[in-house]
């Protein structure tokens, strides 16, 4: 019985470090679209094409989005991230935010784009921490046999 009880308040210690790393995590990728956001000029883009390539036996897709600087150069650029399907249609337009320091660093302003990895990081953290703490309260309960 002792041997249980050791496991579960190593599982629920486990838990816990687990929230707090999704947790660090999110914050720091939440940091990253904050930071990234606040030294962008926002515009409209237009997805030209897919540069395709196979990732483990699966083809993946990044957007190709070409868009126009306060300046007046047109650039095209390889949106930061994959997707397993052409998710954008060629030929839509999508919101774009590109750095004025360095207009080939771009980012397509979406949910998905931007906030969705901080999302779910914190959101396991968040779940994590919970079952860690309900863990461990249900440990001091317990009586010991």
């Amino acid at each position: 019985m002792q041997l249980a009880v050791r496991i579960v308040g190593l599982s629920a210690r486990l838990l816990l470090a687990l929230g707090l790393v999704c947790l660090l995590l999110g914050g720091y990728l939440a940091w990253q679209s904050v930071d990234f956001a606040s030294k962008a000029v926002a515009t409209t883009g237009t997805v030209v094409s897919y540069f395709e390539h196979d990732v483990d036996g699966e083809t993946r897709y990044r957007p190709r989005v070409r868009y126009t600087t306060e300046s007046g150069d047109i650039n095209t650029v390889a949106g930061q991230m994959d997707y397993t399907s052409q998710r954008i249609p060629v030929g839509s337009e999508v919101p774009v935010q590109y750095q004025l320091a360095d207009p080939m660093k771009i980012r397509i302003a979406t949910f998905f784009d931007n906030w969705l990895g901080a999302s779910i990081a914190a959101g396991i953290g968040l779940v994590s921490m919970i079952g860690g703490i309900f863990v461990r309260r249900s440990l001091k309960r317990a009586p010991l046999a």
